[in-house]
């Protein structure tokens, strides 16, 4: 690979205003959808690499799940859930 150091990242990740972007308009979904859907639902145009990359970011975080129907928002943002994980045993 032409001009990339040992252990770098070979290609350029979403932007901060990308990421933003996908948020958004996933926690407005309250069911699963295609990622063609997602690319039509932003405000901007976003290449599938681009948003796949994103998605695969919040997948990782455990905010983003995605199936057989397409992807969604999962973070749960109830303090009383995170009150009562809290309290969960640990392994």
């Amino acid at each position: 690979m032409r001009g990339s150091r040992e252990g770098a990242p070979t290609r350029k990740g979403p932007t901060l205003q990308t990421l933003q972007m996908v948020e958004s308009t996933l926690r407005r979904l309250s069911k699963p959808v295609s990622l063609n859907r997602v690319k039509e639902l932003l405000p901007r145009k976003v290449m599938h690499p681009t948003l796949r990359m994103a998605i695969e970011h919040y997948k990782r975080l455990g905010c983003v799940a995605e199936g057989s129907k397409g992807v969604m928002w999962v973070l749960n943002e109830n303090p009383d859930f995170w009150k009562a994980a809290a309290r969960w045993e640990r392994r």
